[in-house]
């Protein structure tokens, strides 16, 4: 059971953002959206960094999931694209991205103190428009992840 109380909330927000995505439902996910902008000061970027280490949370157990049996050599990495399908470097994302997306991959990668710092650079100088963006960007990739794991393991299923 979840103790802290604004961790909780920051923790059911995120979950109810990946399932109003899910659900079709816009009105829902506007309504927690803005429990993002209506944050301000200190509370905007614990806020901020509860509900994106949570959507981390999700899109790492979606992926262990569909690629399933994992032995202690498996590495994750990540091929980045745009909207041409050509290759991106992590370089070339915004700080806020990149560090989301590193803090992912650390995750991932078993190495939750590594997870916590690139968390902590993603919400460097918030303010309520980066905050929605922020939260907004690891949302996206989190219903990407979610997708793709859902049609790999359609794929896996059996026929009948």
């Amino acid at each position: 059971m979840l103790t802290d109380e604004p961790a909780s909330r920051a923790h059911l927000a995120a979950h109810r953002m990946v399932h109003c995505v899910l659900d079709g439902d816009e009105d829902g996910l506007g309504r927690e959206l803005e429990t993002v902008v209506d944050r301000g000061g200190d509370d905007l970027r614990d806020y901020v960094r509860a509900v994106v280490a949570e959507l981390i949370r999700v899109a790492a157990t979606a992926v262990r999931f569909g690629i399933g049996n994992q032995t202690d050599r498996t590495a994750y990495t990540i091929d980045l694209r745009d909207s041409t399908d050509d290759q991106v470097s992590i370089d070339e994302l915004d700080p806020p991205s990149r560090a989301t997306i590193r803090a992912m991959l650390a995750e991932l990668n078993g190495s939750t103190e590594d997870a916590s710092i690139q968390l902590d650079l993603a919400v460097q100088q918030l303010d309520p428009v980066t905050g929605l963006d922020t939260v907004r960007r690891a949302l996206t990739m989190t219903i990407g992840v979610l997708t793709w794991s859902r049609a790999d393991s359609d794929d896996q299923l059996p026929d009948g």
